[in-house]
């Protein structure tokens, strides 16, 4: 009897393992340097609106968001630029991406975003590349992080992402001029 119940919890113990990291996606963690020299886009504004849809072959599903830009930190802009997750919900259709990156209308973001095969530009490093901007101006990393195993560490000469936390939105844009300038 006493084996019996051992190897129950044994048991329950090895699915609630698997469980809790069945839906986490492994990333390569990124330092600011890193994070600037993959993205073609760094932008700041405001999330206006978001749709979702299938993609050109109608395989998968994405979420589309649209970003009034209320600056440019690195490439070219225009007004508006739409940045796009994978996942979303199509008619009956849905499609979850554990660790995908979420925004919300209304939200003040900074974002590394990085052009992906299909064209459309993604959140560089998954939510490392997005910064919410507060009523002060300040910069936070993202905490939609749920589903995300970050892995690996950073060069020791890099600049880890921790380090940005509280930055003001024209502190980064001099961090991020200094790197793409240097890099150019």
């Amino acid at each position: 009897m006493r084996y019996e119940i051992h190897r129950w919890i044994a048991v329950f113990a090895c699915g609630f393992a698997v469980l809790s990291t069945a839906r986490a996606t492994s990333v390569a963690r990124l330092s600011f340097e890193e994070l600037t020299d993959q993205s073609e886009l760094v932008v700041s504004g405001q999330i206006n609106r978001s749709w979702a849809e299938w993609d050109a072959e109608h395989k998968y599903i994405w979420t589309h968001y649209e970003l009034s830009v209320s600056g440019t930190l690195k490439g070219s802009a225009g007004a508006t630029v739409t940045l796009s997750e994978p996942g979303g919900i199509v008619g009956d259709k849905g499609m979850n991406v554990a660790g995908a990156v979420g925004y919300q209308q209304g939200e003040k973001v900074v974002v590394f975003l990085q052009r992906m095969p299909n064209g459309y530009l993604r959140t560089a490093g998954w939510s490392q590349g997005k910064f919410r901007v507060d009523q002060d101006g300040k910069l936070h990393g993202d905490a939609s992080a749920m589903g995300l195993e970050l892995v690996g560490a950073n060069a020791r000469a890099a600049t880890p992402l921790r380090s940005l936390e509280g930055l003001s939105v024209a502190q980064l844009r001099g961090l991020v001029s200094a790197r793409a300038g240097r890099k150019q």
